[in-house]
């Protein structure tokens, strides 16, 4: 079967981000720059099919630049999102956004490693929250960038070798399906 992207690939690792090694608690083959750069790719790619607004937009793109910069290992490491929110906090990277913005933002870092599930309870628990900084004033618009970023992060599992790829069944977004014979294109002309 011929992938729809077929030649894509290429195209699109040209177009990369650039994403300073430097936003990285530690130097990370599996989890850092180039990864980073496939999420982001993929993050764009899935939000051009879904037509999200710019602004919207930027908040994924954002979060997928962030999403494990604040990582120790390599290996299972549960409280990495928070790691990387406290980093992004400590570099400023969240400043420019509004508090409302950085919210969802912080939350979708903060939370993409957690059961869709265990996120939805805490998007409704940080609504409650007097903290403005942590306080989650539209969890529906949380829990939908984070799904996006969940996706886009999920489809560079391929990184991880022996034919690992997403598992369709754990994506959110028909879309994302979609491009899973693209992101196996992609990891080998962008790692």
């Amino acid at each position: 079967m011929t992938s729809p992207f077929d030649g894509d690939a290429a195209r699109w690792a040209a177009r990369a981000p650039d994403v300073s090694g430097d936003w990285f608690r530690r130097y990370s083959r599996l989890h850092g720059v180039g990864h980073t750069q496939r999420v982001h790719i993929h993050a764009e790619r899935l939000l051009g099919e879904l037509d999200w607004s710019e602004h919207e937009a930027r908040l994924v793109l954002c979060a997928a630049l962030w999403h494990d910069i604040g990582r120790e290992t390599d290996g299972i490491e549960p409280r990495h999102g928070e790691l990387s929110v406290l980093r992004a906090d400590k570099l400023g990277l969240l400043s420019a956004f509004t508090p409302t913005d950085a919210a969802v933002v912080r939350f979708a870092i903060h939370r993409h490693s957690l059961s869709d599930r265990d996120a939805a309870a805490w998007a409704a628990e940080l609504r409650k929250y007097p903290d403005e900084v942590r306080r989650l004033a539209e969890p529906k618009r949380a829990l939908r960038v984070l799904w996006l970023l969940k996706d886009a992060d999920a489809l560079d599992r391929i990184r991880l070798g022996f034919g690992d790829c997403a598992d369709p069944r754990q994506l959110r977004h028909p879309e994302a399906v979609a491009l899973i014979p693209f992101a196996a294109e992609l990891f080998a002309v962008l790692s």
